[in-house]
């Protein structure tokens, strides 16, 4: 999404968790956004929707794997060859016991 196109965080004040709960909590469902409480006009918690906070979750752990590749392969350039792949690939299969054809 691009920059212009973002949506703005939904704020609220943290008196809404205990004058308004079920609709704080509602809202947060119904968008899969996070809700920033603030206090005194200064944001001090998020409140998400569990199913928001692991696709969120699970969105990091692949960003950072793709990273950590990318940094990989950054100190390891040299190209291998198809059949350097399969024979890597076979032993790791056969170390986590997977026989594959």
């Amino acid at each position: 999404m691009t920059p212009a196109l973002m949506e703005l965080p939904v704020i609220r004040p943290i008196t809404d968790l205990r004058t308004n709960l079920n609709d704080v909590c509602a809202q947060a469902t119904e968008t899969q956004e996070p809700v920033v409480l603030t206090k005194n006009g200064v944001a001090s918690y998020v409140l998400m929707d569990s199913n928001a906070y692991d696709a969120a979750a699970q969105r990091n752990r692949v960003y950072l794997a793709l990273k950590e590749a990318e940094i990989e392969e950054k100190y390891h350039p040299e190209p291998i060859s198809g059949e350097e792949v399969r024979a890597r690939m076979d032993e790791l299969f056969r170390l986590i016991g997977i026989e594959y054809a």
